[in-house]
């Protein structure tokens, strides 16, 4: 495991996000732009909190 994806892997451990257990979301990730995000919950004002599940990208965001 590179730098990256250890950095990747304690910031998902610290914030309490197991992988494994998020359903699969039908939107692409705007950053990377794969077919690889996983709805987190719901968050403030109704936004829906996502995370990618790509090894490279990993990038977190709610959208309305």
């Amino acid at each position: 495991m590179d730098y990256r994806q250890q950095t990747i892997a304690d910031s998902l451990y610290r914030n309490n996000i197991d992988i494994g257990a998020l359903k699969q979301s039908d939107r692409k990730c705007v950053v990377c732009a794969e077919n690889t995000l996983l709805i987190i919950g719901e968050g403030y004002d109704n936004k829906t909190k996502y995370v990618c599940s790509n090894k490279i990208c990993n990038c977190q965001y709610s959208l309305a």
